[in-house]
This record gives C-alpha cells, sequence and structure tokens, in this order.
C-alpha cells in the first residue's frame, strides 16, 4: 500500500498552486512568443467589442509524455470556443526544446512562450513540479478556474452555461491542496472525507475523483470504484466524462465486463445530441475492449447516432474522426474493402481541413487496411 500511495503522489498534477481562483491574474512577463502573437492575461485598458470572454494560459514541458495530448486538445479547444476563449501556452523549457516540438507539431498555431527567467511559471504553479496546468481568467482579470489542463473545456463549457460555480472554485482550491500529504500519510479515512467534502461543492470533480478512483482500484475494490462513479452521474447525469470514467474503468477490469452495455444505454439516454462523444466513445468501445461482444454492439450503434449527428457544416477534424470509426468498425465486422474506403475518406476531408496530424495517422490506417485486403485476397 505504501507504493501505492507513493506512486500516485508522483503522477499528480495538482500540488499546492501559488495562485487560486478568486485572485487576480498574474500578467506574462519575461515571456518570449516563439510562436503567435505576445498574449496578455490582463483586460485591456480600452475593451473592444471582439475581445474574448476567457482566456486561458496552459503551463506544460515540451517533452512530457502528455504533451501531444494536450496540444491536440488545445486545437479542439481553440475550434470548439473560436472567438469566445483565446488561449496560450508557456514553458520554462529551452527554446531548442520549443522549436522541436512545434516542427513536430504544425497544425498546432496557438501562441507559445517560453518563460525566460523561470519565475513566472512558480508565480502560477507554486511548488507543483508536473504540468500541464491551466489556469482560466475572465474579462476583469480574475482567475475564475485552475486545474489540470485536461479539464479546462469541461470549465470552459460550465463557464457558457453558466454552471460554473466561482465561490465553490474557490472553496476546492485549498481542499485539493490538502490530497497530497493525505496521500502520502496514507490516511485514507480522512482522504475520503476530503473528496467527500468537493463531491458536494461540485459532483464528480476530475481531479478529486482521479484520486479516489486510483486508490481503489489500486487495492482491488473496483466494485465500489464504480458505485462511486454511479453515485456522482446519479448528481450530474449530463457529465460526459463521468460515462468516459466508467468504461475506462471497465476496460481496465474485466471483471466488470457485464457493466459495458448499461453504462451505454445509461449515457445514450442521458447524452442525445453530441456527435463527438458518441464518437469518441465508439472508438474507446472498439480500441480498448476489442474482444467484448457488447462493446462492439454499443460502438456499432454509437458509432451510426454520431454519423446521423453530422451536419453538413460540420468541421474536418470531426467528421473525419468519425469516418476513422466507421472504417474501424467495418474491419471488426470483417468488411475490409470498407475499411479501406471509409479510411481514404477520412485522409481527404483531413486534407481538405489542412490538419497534417491526421492526415499522417489516416494515412497510416489506410496503409493498414489497404494491406490486409491485399492479404486476404491472396490467401
Amino acid at each position: 500500500m505504501k507504493k501505492l500511495f507513493l506512486c500516485l503522489a508522483a503522477v499528480m498534477a495538482f500540488q499546492a498552486f501559488a495562485l487560486r481562483p478568486g485572485d487576480p491574474v498574474e500578467e506574462l512577463v519575461d515571456v518570449k512568443w516563439i510562436q503567435g502573437v505576445p498574449f496578455a492575461m490582463l483586460p485591456p485598458a480600452k475593451p473592444a467589442p471582439g475581445d474574448p470572454e476567457y482566456k486561458a494560459v496552459i503551463f506544460l514541458l515540451t517533452r512530457a509524455q502528455n504533451t501531444d495530448d494536450t496540444l491536440t486538445l488545445l486545437n479542439y479547444l481553440r475550434r470548439t470556443f473560436a472567438n469566445r476563449a483565446r488561449f496560450a501556452v508557456v514553458t520554462p523549457d529551452s527554446e531548442a526544446d520549443v522549436r522541436a516540438l512545434l516542427a513536430r507539431r504544425p497544425d498546432f498555431t496557438l501562441s507559445f512562450g517560453i518563460d525566460t527567467k523561470r519565475t513566472l511559471t512558480p508565480k502560477y504553479i507554486g511548488d507543483s513540479p508536473l504540468l500541464p496546468l491551466a489556469f482560466l481568467t475572465d474579462k476583469s482579470g480574475e482567475i475564475i478556474w485552475s486545474g489540470e489542463a485536461a479539464y479546462l473545456g469541461e470549465a470552459l463549457q460550465k463557464c457558457f452555461d453558466g454552471t460554473l460555480d466561482r465561490k465553490a472554485q474557490r472553496k476546492i482550491a485549498p481542499l485539493l491542496e490538502e490530497l497530497p500529504t493525505l496521500l502520502r500519510g496514507e490516511n485514507e479515512t480522512r482522504m475520503r472525507k476530503t473528496v467527500d467534502s468537493i463531491f458536494q461543492l461540485e459532483p464528480g470533480h476530475p481531479t478529486a475523483l482521479r484520486i479516489r478512483l486510483f486508490v481503489l482500484e489500486s487495492a482491488g475494490r473496483v466494485e465500489e470504484a464504480l458505485k462511486l462513479i454511479q453515485s456522482q452521474l446519479r448528481l450530474v447525469p449530463k457529465n460526459t466524462r463521468l460515462y468516459f470514467e466508467a468504461m475506462n474503468l471497465i476496460a481496465r477490469n474485466p471483471a466488470l465486463a457485464a457493466y459495458t452495455g448499461p453504462t451505454v444505454q445509461a449515457y445514450a439516454g442521458a447524452i442525445t445530441d453530441n456527435a463527438d462523444t458518441d464518437n469518441q466513445m465508439a472508438w474507446m468501445l472498439l480500441t480498448r475492449q476489442p474482444g467484448d461482444p457488447e462493446a462492439l454492439k454499443s460502438a456499432l450503434m454509437l458509432s451510426r447516432r454520431a454519423m446521423s449527428l453530422l451536419k453538413r457544416d460540420t468541421q474536418g477534424a470531426l467528421r473525419g474522426a468519425c469516418l476513422n470509426t466507421q472504417a474501424l468498425l467495418a474491419a471488426r465486422l470483417g468488411k475490409l474493402e470498407e475499411a479501406a474506403r471509409l479510411q481514404e475518406e477520412a485522409v481527404k476531408v483531413f486534407q481538405a481541413a489542412a490538419l497534417p496530424g491526421a492526415v499522417a495517422d489516416a494515412r497510416q490506417r489506410l496503409r493498414y487496411y489497404r494491406t490486409a485486403v491485399e492479404l486476404a485476397g491472396s490467401n
């Protein structure tokens, strides 16, 4: 158990922040902007009608394992919240590292700066050496949310639909800061109470849930872990992230396979008009549970629904992603030629949308399907 707590403490990205929700934002001083326009977090002296409602700065390390995922997420958020939110990335890493990263990711064009004196980063993140962390501000220049960058989109969506509780965010921040100490001290009882306190302020809070699930799953208490997610879903049934948490838990633990169907059905009943999440769920079912018949049936249903929800003006990234899933589904159903055709279409969609990274990935899958077709025909 001691190794468990030490391992989790080593991967947690939320130790004490220097800045919390409710604090005025710090300007991004001594930043050398390698890409994009210089980014200001403080509100302009003379606001203009077209100014974004929210701004976010993300602190990351260029060589971290999750950096590519973070850049992909920011590309998605830029498309989703176009003209309503602006984003910038800051790193304490070297210019050479930044240029190497940007050369590898030509699809990422947001402002990217270097904390040249390495004093700005600790002002924001405090004593946490782990990134990426995001800080979200409103037009007044107040920090209204901070946390792991993976959950920035969820926070922004709450801002726009009016459900982000700013007072709750101020109360949650110090509770989150207690968790590393409780984990290191192996004080599960106190940790559970702290997590429950966070859930009272924000049901299903992502970081608190992740920590509690890690402890339960690592202790072999997977049924209890799933019941915890289900308890939060009863409070916030429209929270798509919680369904993905449940399905990820099921995928990691074959003993929970019987819950695949009911979980997908609950998701499909609660989330009825989101082609993106339908497609993501279908892809996860196909790739994380490839040998599960119920997962295959669920993926077929969700993939078809995602395609039916697509509109003619749907952005290329989503349409291409749906075609990726359709191609994989066709291959799993033994329709290799159809898989190749769908994948070829996905390549064209990504090309039209000027998404070189997606094009490269789609071409690699296309080569695989074409090879499978050739091999099948030669036998």
